[in-house]
């Protein structure tokens, strides 16, 4: 599985870049460290470590020419506490073996027009983070399901051979069935393809209960 780790954190490095890019910032890549030289959207890192060479020394270069408030430290190997920063949370990286097969998951449908995709925004409560011009990426699909007043959704993007799962919500209570969908549709979409992603908390439980399996840890800190 640590090759699907690398996967899923080189997949997670280009949907951030995709979010900067539509919030027209800038991003820069190095040998150990991805990052923002500028404050990243909300609930986006300024750096991300890109393998387990990264160290403290990788972390500086971006301090020193930008406006660092948060790193995801990928492998959950860094002890950036000396440099002024919290653990904000702890998390697992997730995966899902690839579905191939055609699947009618009721309630869902792929997000295709500017309506639905405001619609999707509003739900999300992503306002101002996720970006409409989003929809325009070939490689990145919003999916949403409505059912007896209540809503759900997530975001897949496929890149570096798998496809990401981010941005998973829903307006009721966190279920097992919603953790067991997503393999369905995003394989509808994406037939054939790994599915990775990260969780925690009850987000991480149900998506474990649904059939996904923990591949690694993951930290984010915070100034």
């Amino acid at each position: 599985m640590n090759s699907f780790i690398h996967k899923a954190v080189m997949n997670n490095i280009a949907w951030c870049g995709s979010v900067c890019e539509a919030h027209g910032l800038t991003h820069h890549s190095k040998e150990n460290v991805w990052g923002l030289f500028s404050k990243a959207p909300v609930y986006y890192p300024e750096i991300i470590s890109s393998n387990l060479d990264a160290d403290l020394k990788d972390i500086e270069y971006f301090i020193e020419k930008g406006e660092v408030s948060s790193v995801k430290d990928s492998y959950a190997n860094l002890d950036l506490s000396t440099m002024g920063f919290k653990i904000l949370f702890e998390a697992d990286w997730i995966f899902h073996t690839a579905y191939s097969g055609k699947s009618d998951v009721l309630h869902w449908r792929e997000v295709r027009s500017a309506d639905e995709m405001v619609e999707w925004i509003r739900l999300s409560s992503l306002e101002n983070v996720i970006m409409p011009t989003l929809l325009n990426h070939s490689d990145v699909k919003f999916f949403i399901s409505e059912f007896s007043g209540e809503g759900a959704g997530f975001i897949a993007n496929m890149n570096d051979g798998v496809v990401g799962i981010s941005n998973v919500f829903s307006t009721g209570d966190v279920h097992d069935d919603l953790w067991k969908d997503i393999p369905l549709v995003a394989g509808n979409a994406f037939p054939g393809e790994s599915l990775v992603g990260y969780e925690q908390g009850s987000d991480l439980t149900a998506a474990l209960k649904a059939g996904w399996t923990s591949i690694g840890p993951l930290r984010v800190w915070v100034k």
